[in-house]
């Protein structure tokens, strides 16, 4: 660690040298008589650490404070007057400290274990992020499909997915951003970004997933969940990719913004998917009742009850398409001529087949359902809609903040926010968030067409902090993007 030092006089160099020396190994320390020698110095070679004695720097000396600045050099004050300029003078130039005469020699080391630290932490991260780039994984593609190829080192892989693969760029791009250690490498697929680590640390890694996680929601919206599959069995690339599909496939019943393990994995559970005759009588009996009590009684205890081992999502899709046939049975024998029961009927059920989380399909059922079955009602009760209003009005409010969310809204009505929540979904037909990202893009489409502003003060204008995820929530949105979007006009 190398050490520049201009002191007050000779004696308090030789006593600051002493410190040093006394406390520390690898210490190059150099003496220098004055400023303009410091500054020389510099010139020709950058040090780690400078520590300067503040009452022989004048004000006007520009020149240091451009070299500390230009150079990133970290350094310490030393000081008798305890001044504004001073102090100010290292607010300014980010001093790690200023030590005021008479300073304690525990102070001073303190700061130079501190410098210490924080230069190895870098240098290692430098050195980890050089073999990261020059060592990656062995594994390509054709491993994951086709061979049947074993690895001679321990691997955990793992998986990134949101509810919308339009998104998954942007998962990949902060993903090549971020510090993973060791050897590791991601490569994108159809439906979820794939991770492969060499290493068999996976408490290390399942920390620093917890941190990407909170990393990914300060900086965007989009829900994501994280699959880890560090198994232990000595298998083929192929097994564990097949086996870390098969985790993904769980995030149908857990939903996002959550960390899956080996540990929840195991087979699926055995479930016929069709309706018995018992329950095929039971659903024409509340429906022809209209007792929708009892039916989201039973919607809710057949789908929102699954503990592992799940059964598989697909059989569970199949039987959420039975109980839409007893529906459809119901439609043609009271509703045959209604056109929009038909639209939201095949509304239903391509909900059924496409969305990602069985909470969101039984939601869009109950209220296909309660509108359905009650006359008159695009809601379950007289005053639901009154709810919607209320949540899409504080939306129109505030839907230009970045920071107001489900939770501020939640706060605002003095609700729960768990409970806001399933209620706006059941009696709107969709998502807080699905609803605060149309109003966002539909204010986004306004401005693009009657304003010159650019991309990046539009999405700041309209609530996004980035303007990558506006970009693509328009894309999704509107099916092209803001700039084709504005040509057009």
């Amino acid at each position: 660690m190398k050490i520049l030092m201009v002191a007050k006089d000779a004696l308090e160099a030789q006593g600051i040298r002493w410190i040093l020396q006394s406390h520390f190994t690898g210490i190059q320390l150099t003496v220098l008589d004055n400023m303009k020698g410091l500054l020389n110095t510099i010139q020709y070679e950058k040090p780690d650490f400078i520590i300067v004695d503040m009452d022989k720097w004048t004000w006007e000396n520009d020149t240091l404070k451009d070299a500390l600045q230009t150079n990133k050099i970290r350094w310490l004050g030393i000081s008798s007057e305890r001044v504004f300029r001073v102090a100010y003078l290292g607010l300014c130039l980010h001093a790690e400290d200023i030590l005021f005469r008479p300073f304690s020699p525990s102070d001073l080391i303190k700061q130079i274990q501190q410098v210490r630290f924080q230069i190895r932490n870098e240098q290692h991260q430098v050195q980890n992020s050089r073999n990261e780039k020059l060592e990656g994984v062995d594994v390509n593609y054709a491993d994951f499909f086709m061979t049947e190829r074993m690895y001679n080192q321990p691997v955990i892989m793992s998986a990134f997915l949101t509810p919308h693969v339009n998104t998954l760029p942007f998962v990949y791009d902060t993903i090549q951003g971020y510090h993973f250690t060791g050897k590791h490498q991601f490569f994108a697929l159809s439906h979820f970004i794939l991770g492969v680590h060499e290493t068999e640390e996976s408490t290390l890694l399942k920390e620093e997933y917890r941190r990407f996680l909170t990393h990914w929601k300060e900086k965007m919206e989009e829900p994501l969940a994280l699959i880890i599959n560090a198994s232990t069995k000595k298998t083929t690339i192929k097994e564990i990719y097949q086996q870390t599909k098969q985790l993904t496939e769980q995030v149908f019943f857990e939903g996002y913004d959550i960390i899956l393990s080996e540990d929840d994995r195991s087979g699926w559970q055995e479930l016929d998917p069709f309706l018995t005759p018992l329950e095929q009588r039971q659903w024409i009996e509340m429906l022809e009742k209209r007792d929708i009590k009892a039916i989201r009684e039973w919607v809710e205890h057949e789908f929102f009850t699954y503990r592992r081992p799940y059964p598989s999502p697909d059989m569970v899709r199949i039987r959420l398409t039975s109980v839409l046939a007893q529906i459809r049975r119901y439609m043609k024998a009271y509703k045959t001529n209604e056109v929009e029961w038909e639209a939201a009927y095949h509304n239903v059920f391509q909900q059924i087949i496409r969305k990602p989380v069985i909470y969101q399909i039984v939601s869009e059922l109950l209220t296909f359902i309660t509108q359905l079955l009650i006359p008159g009602h695009d809601s379950l009760q007289e005053g639901a809609g009154t709810l919607v209003e209320k949540v899409k009005t504080m939306i129109e409010s505030n839907y230009w903040d970045t920071q107001w969310n489900l939770a501020a809204c939640a706060e605002g009505l003095r609700m729960n926010k768990s409970t806001l929540s399933r209620r706006f979904a059941v009696e709107s037909g969709q998502s807080f968030r699905e609803t605060l990202h149309q109003v966002r893009i539909r204010e986004a489409k306004r401005l693009l067409q009657e304003t010159d502003l650019s991309l990046e003060e539009i999405s700041r204008l309209t609530g996004y902090s980035h303007q990558t995820y506006f970009s693509a929530k328009f894309k999704q949105l509107e099916a092209c993007t803001p700039l084709a979007y504005r040509s057009r006009i």
